[in-house]
């Protein structure tokens, strides 16, 4: 049985249109295969649904990003008015704030290790991503029945390890 001719410039019109391969199959009744397929040899990039999450991860990030950022700043600016508010040497108070110096300081060292550990995990999260985007277009050439398995055991493997993630 021949197989019916797909039209390569509805394919282009509807990806254009920001619609996804699969929903382009379902469309013009023929498997994603064949539709990414045809996006490939035009040169376009595959939809990658096993990355669709990506878009929370990166407001994720730049959310903890923006708030490390503020905390480094508020601890900045707690150290300049320790800094500005030194007693003098001989008076009392000379040794209480050389006391909330030296806890501040203790303070700075925690925040500054929890975001270099924070950082690292971030760059962490961005290189599993690159895998699985890399991963996503190799399932793109497989058949429809392969990449569903393929997705499907990625996504319960993805809701067991980051549930608050997935849930959004």
């Amino acid at each position: 049985m021949a197989r019916a001719k797909i039209d390569r410039i509805k394919v282009k019109e509807l990806y254009d249109k920001g619609i996804r391969p699969i929903d382009i199959a379902k469309k013009l009744g023929c498997s994603k295969g064949a539709v990414s397929k045809i996006l490939k040899e035009m040169g376009l990039e595959v939809t990658k649904a096993a990355v669709s999450e990506a878009p929370k991860y990166e407001q994720r990030r730049d959310a903890a990003t923006k708030h490390l950022l503020y905390l480094a700043d508020k601890a900045k600016s707690e150290l300049d008015w320790i800094e500005s508010t030194v007693p003098p040497a001989n008076d009392v108070e000379y040794r209480e704030w050389q006391n909330q110096k030296l806890k501040f300081a203790a303070e700075m060292r925690k925040l500054i290790s929890a975001m270099a550990d924070i950082g690292y995990k971030l760059f962490q999260v961005e290189e599993v991503n690159e895998v699985i985007r890399i991963i996503d277009e190799e399932i793109g050439c497989e058949s429809e029945d392969c990449q569903k398995r393929i997705r499907e055991r990625i996504q319960r493997r993805r809701n067991l390890r980051f549930p608050s993630i997935v849930d959004g």
